[in-house]
């Protein structure tokens, strides 16, 4: 089993819109094959800022999750792994993997 923990901050401007993207996410991702959980957390604080906790069951299954999401918002700059639609709307991004201890 993959988790990944992503800590996000939200460029202000692009608050309203990443809500909505995350609520699709969520839907769309919870479907996907070898989806364990997904879950966007939104600071009470802080609105701008944003934990994602998501759990594969495989990394083969993470991996096609981020094909889907490349299919869904576009092609990553030159290098990159998330869609540049995403990573523009990121002020700041720390993405962690974890693997279960069995």
């Amino acid at each position: 089993m993959i988790t990944l923990i992503v800590n996000v901050k939200i460029k202000a401007e692009f608050l309203d819109e990443y809500m909505i993207l995350a609520s699709k996410l969520t839907k769309e991702s919870r479907q996907r094959a070898g989806c364990i959980s997904y879950v966007f957390n939104q600071n009470i604080d802080k609105p701008t800022e944003f934990a994602l906790f998501e759990q594969w069951e495989s990394q083969s299954h993470l991996d096609e999750h981020l094909r889907a999401l490349i299919i869904l918002l576009g092609e990553p700059e030159s290098g990159g792994l998330l869609p540049k639609k995403l990573m523009d709307m990121y002020e700041a991004a720390e993405p962690v993997s974890y693997t279960a201890i069995e």
